[in-house]
């Protein structure tokens, strides 16, 4: 149903191209997803670890026939880039930065394929970013106003960014920047099972991530919470007077944290002398 379908202009994220032969092999030795199976328009999502497997970046990565596309949160637009290229060395592959080339529309909801489909051009490719069926469409950055006005003319909504955080953080989904920064391990955030590839080869930080996975846990988790009132980012989140854990992203009745990984679903816990459930 075309009326459940939002929109949204995302162009302000970071946008890399990379090609050249060995692009694919390149994100996979500096990613923690496999890359150089990757299909023209599959997409995946993947993080930048440290040795020690915390991270540096989250993404998302498509590929064209001749390229693959990386978008990213803005906050990484003045890091992320220079990071990648300091690996390059004899690689054949070019990095170029086209934030400004490119604009990047969001769709969301039921059949955002098929109306996404109808537009003149753009590539397109699925996202788990709203914890909801959603897809973004690359563009030329000339050209988002009239893609936005397509789409609200054949049913869609444009949304804001407050409703898309509340869907966001009621499916309990991280977003970098906010459940996820260059302190958190990806099992923390709970992203492994779709941005951690635990059987390719050696990649940057693969030995952390695999003594990770084979302990078997960490010690915080990304926890959905249940507020009796509304909750601010950064409040802390204590239990029997000791702290357990720190909210991460608020919306109305909902909120996410990272919490002690001994915290179970069910527990009622103090946020910011807010009474609030765990909820899973």
């Amino acid at each position: 149903m075309t009326q459940n379908i939002l929109c949204a202009d995302r162009s302000e994220r970071g946008k890399l191209r990379f090609t050249g032969e060995q692009r694919g092999w390149f994100l996979h030795q500096m990613l923690t997803q496999a890359y150089e199976d990757m299909g023209a328009g599959e997409a995946r999502d993947a993080a930048l670890i440290t040795v020690h497997g915390r991270m540096q970046a989250y993404v998302e990565v498509v590929a064209t026939n001749d390229s693959m596309l990386m978008h990213f949160e803005r906050e990484l637009a003045d890091t992320l880039p220079e990071a990648l290229r300091r690996y390059v060395f004899a690689t054949r592959v070019t990095i170029d930065d086209v934030s400004s080339e490119y604009g990047l529309v969001l769709v969301a909801g039921e059949g955002w394929h098929e109306l996404a489909g109808g537009l003149e051009g753009g590539l397109q490719h699925a996202t788990a970013s709203l914890g909801i069926p959603a897809g973004y469409v690359w563009i030329p950055s000339d050209t988002v106003d009239d893609t936005i006005g397509s789409l609200e003319e054949a049913g869609a909504r444009v949304a804001t960014e407050e409703e898309l955080e509340a869907i966001r953080i009621s499916n309990g989904v991280p977003r970098w920047g906010r459940d996820m920064d260059t302190k958190t391990f990806p099992q923390e955030a709970g992203i492994d099972s779709r941005a951690v590839h635990y059987d390719k080869g050696c990649y940057l930080g693969q030995e952390a991530m695999a003594k990770i996975h084979f302990r078997g846990k960490v010690n915080r988790r990304l926890a959905l919470l249940q507020p009796d009132s509304p909750v601010s980012p950064g409040a802390v989140i204590t239990l029997a007077d000791q702290k357990v854990g720190t909210i991460t992203s608020s919306s109305e009745g909902v909120a996410l944290a990272l919490v002690r990984h001994s915290v179970e679903p069910g527990t009622v816990v103090e946020a910011g002398g807010i009474s609030a459930t765990v909820a899973s």
